[in-house]
């Protein structure tokens, strides 16, 4: 009998959500004035952490951490300043970006 209650305990712990703990952070488009997609030519990065991210076939995600969630943080494209963004509470802020031509320069 201890045996059987024993198991159903262990069973219904298991059943038990956990909550996630939420990260926030930026994603994108990352494309060139031609139109073509940025694909692991460009850099992109934060005034929050030491994280980066490179775009590939013109997406990327930069996942900062649930420290991040409701800060505003400065966004950097081959560290060049793109401005300020405001991180929401839970998730990602969407942060598009457009290359000059075939340099690395972003269009502001």
């Amino acid at each position: 009998m201890k045996i059987i209650f024993m198991s159903f305990a262990l069973a219904a712990l298991l059943l038990v959500p956990v909550p996630l703990s939420s990260a926030c952070g930026i994603e994108g488009k990352a494309t060139r004035t031609g139109g073509s997609k940025v694909d692991g030519t460009a850099r992109v990065s934060t005034s929050w952490n030491s994280k980066d991210a490179y775009p590939r076939d013109g997406y990327y995600n930069l996942d900062l951490g649930s420290g991040a969630c409701g800060e505003n943080v400065e966004v950097y494209v081959n560290g060049n300043s793109i401005g300020r963004r405001s991180i929401p509470r839970d998730g990602n802020a969407r942060v598009d970006f457009v290359l000059k031509g075939t340099s690395d320069m972003p269009v502001r």
